[in-house]
């Protein structure tokens, strides 16, 4: 199926796209890419945060495949390529953030015996609390540690804004964006983004979305804030307290977007977590510059080594 045309994309080697039906029957896009020599470290599982797609992640793949792994990720249930869930095709929505993992594990399913070795997830900001999730609820079989780039556990959102999510979704309205958010996917300036200090990451996505105006998505509706509020708040201690496996997050120093206190309360919560702090970072480290996506690798290949000892 279809690939946006990018120099980066067209480098994977054996990249390999294909559809999931899943909950309700929709349908989200999945891509694995196999490792090109012999005997690979293992599989990563990459999760994307919310309004990000395969092809932004084309350079996190190419790292991850440095690193001798097979690589398998999706556009998660309602964005990108995946089927569209909200009133309009911009409408960031998702309904269930539960469905949203049952879709990203039936996708490892279709290509369980291609992820060879010891299975890791990876994920940034939105795809932190499907992955937290999945751990949770034993959903993909054969993981033995999960790395978190700015988990989305905590929002830095508005007061009031949950309790009026939560009257607009009773009236009716879930599936609209939220109100004073954009509607529409629009460029953004470089000078006011919250995600990165690099210019050429930043042009280049917005140059695959304007290439391909399929993977725009604009604000979060109602429903997503109150099920994502709703999500976030079922990690409780009890919970997290049953995870066993290694667990490492990476915080933005200069995070605007998650709540970086929910990272610390959660990582003294798990029995093997691992917290680090990227300096100088905004929220989206894996696609920041060179100095600041070589520490975030750093902390992941130490930890790796040790988990896949």
């Amino acid at each position: 199926m279809q690939v946006v045309q990018d120099p980066l994309m067209e480098a994977l080697q054996g990249l390999e796209t294909f559809r999931v039906l899943g909950p309700d029957d929709k349908t989200i896009r999945a891509a694995f890419v196999p490792y090109q020599g012999d005997n690979p470290r293992g599989s990563v599982v990459l999760a994307p945060g919310r309004t990000e797609y395969i092809e932004k992640y084309a350079e996190t793949i190419s790292d991850l495949l440095a690193r001798g792994f097979n690589v398998l990720t999706v556009d998660h249930r309602g964005q990108g390529w995946s089927d569209r869930l909200g009133s309009t095709a911009h409408a960031g929505h998702l309904d269930s953030f539960s469905k949203a993992t049952e879709h990203m594990a039936l996708a490892v399913a279709a290509v369980a015996d291609r992820l060879t070795g010891k299975r890791i997830l990876l994920s940034h900001s939105m795809g932190g609390t499907i992955c937290l999730e999945a751990l949770l609820t034993n959903a993909i079989p054969n993981v033995v540690g999960a790395a978190f780039s700015a988990p989305m556990w905590g929002i830095l959102a508005p007061p009031g804004m949950s309790l009026l999510a939560k009257s607009l979704v009773a009236t009716g309205k879930g599936k609209d964006v939220a109100p004073s958010l954009p509607t529409t996917w629009q460029p953004e300036a470089f000078a006011a983004n919250q995600v990165t200090h690099d210019p050429k990451r930043f042009a280049r996505n917005n140059a695959l979305m304007l290439e391909e105006p399929a993977l725009q998505i604009a604000g979060p509706t109602n429903g997503w804030l109150v099920e994502a509020i709703k999500t976030m708040a079922s990690f409780t201690p009890a919970r997290l307290s049953q995870i066993n496996i290694p667990i490492l997050v990476v915080s933005a120093e200069g995070e605007t977007i998650v709540d970086n206190a929910a990272h610390v309360r959660i990582c003294g919560q798990v029995p093997h977590g691992q917290l680090r702090v990227v300096a100088g970072s905004k929220h989206e480290l894996l696609h920041e510059v060179d100095a600041i996506r070589a520490a975030f690798w750093a902390h992941f290949d130490i930890w790796a080594e040790q988990v896949l000892a």
